[in-house]
């Protein structure tokens, strides 16, 4: 880690990663983080910490400066500021949350401290990507001072999330009349029982997971609206995430035009293998209609990538180190212009 003085803060629902500068001619770019379901950023304490410290170390750290953001989706944790909400969110106001937080990002210390930040690279996992696409495209349309430079969308669901083999299973469910509120109901019965250790341990000997991972799904089991947030939210994904909505803002086009007013961002997507949560026909299909050809040079459509080493879904459980370090790579190609 370097010895540089800094606001890092990491709480329950919001880690932050944000070095204190005295430089005012130096490059602020600010990295915001949009998790998955469910939408606890607890799971990614690992990933986001190992990407602040190779990015410490990057080339292209001096004279930039990368703070790191990432915040809970709302609903998921018991003392946010919504806690008394009596219903669980939708995914509609899942984005315009992400889109206001996002909007009121400012450098937080220094000479320049208030100010809007000079570059912003957004990261979204699984239906964090999906968000990721709406805020760029809502941003765009209104104009905003908000630049999104390029967006990193990790294990992507973002069309027929339906189609998808536990996409399937779990829409099956779904046609049962208020499915998501009567399965948290009685899963909230069943672990109310047993201590929140106990259950810490059962949920490690079931799932295998780290002992960290354990302890994040354990309190998730035990909030008072997670488990019905989580399955409001899944059947909201499934009715909405359907056909490719999105036009040129997103996708870009074949060759640059020279009086482009404002930059396309840059995409980048890297897909799962055998991901339980995208359909490999739908993410083909995605790929071959959407994605950058490998001579397209002066192209700005998206660089598509589907994962080579057996990594989950979930990566923030096991291989939260490896994805550091591939979106470190990335990163340092969208400072330098690569």
């Amino acid at each position: 880690m370097s010895s540089m003085k800094s606001d890092t803060w990491n709480s329950i629902s919001e880690i932050s990663y944000r070095p204190i500068a005295d430089d005012p001619s130096a490059t602020y770019t600010l990295i915001y983080f949009i998790t998955g379901n469910p939408g606890l950023i607890a799971y990614y304490d690992t990933f986001l910490a190992t990407l602040y410290n190779l990015l410490l170390g990057s080339k292209h750290n001096s004279p930039n400066h990368f703070h790191i953001h990432g915040q809970s989706l709302a609903g998921f944790e018991d003392w946010e500021k919504h806690s008394s909400r009596s219903s669980p969110y939708s995914l509609e106001e899942q984005i315009n949350i992400s889109l206001q937080s996002l909007q009121a990002q400012r450098i937080p210390s220094g000479p320049r401290q208030g100010q809007p930040y000079d570059i912003i690279i957004v990261i979204g996992h699984s239906v964090g990507s999906y968000i990721l696409l709406e805020l760029i495209t809502r941003l765009r349309k209104s104009l905003s001072i908000i630049d999104i430079r390029a967006g990193i969308l990790l294990f992507p669901t973002v069309t027929h999330i339906a189609q998808s083999p536990s996409g399937v299973k779990i829409s099956t469910l779904f046609r049962i009349p208020d499915f998501a509120k009567r399965a948290s109901s009685v899963a909230k019965a069943l672990v109310s029982v047993a201590p929140r250790s106990v259950l810490k341990w059962l949920v490690g000997f079931v799932t295998r997971m780290p002992s960290d991972a354990a302890d994040v799904t354990a309190r998730f089991l035990k909030s008072r609206m997670g488990i019905w947030q989580a399955l409001h939210m899944a059947k909201d994904e499934m009715d909405t995430i359907t056909e490719d909505r999105w036009d040129q803002d997103i996708w870009g086009i074949e060759h640059e035009e020279l009086d482009q007013k404002r930059q396309i961002p840059r995409l980048i997507f890297y897909f799962g293998e055998n991901d339980h949560w995208v359909a490999n026909h739908t993410r083909d299909a995605l790929i071959a209609a959407r994605g950058r050809i490998e001579d397209e040079t002066s192209s700005s459509k998206p660089t598509m990538m589907i994962d080579e080493n057996g990594i989950d879904h979930g990566f923030c459980i096991r291989h939260s180190e490896s994805i550091a370090e591939k979106v470190k790579v990335w990163i340092e190609g969208v400072m330098s212009g690569d």
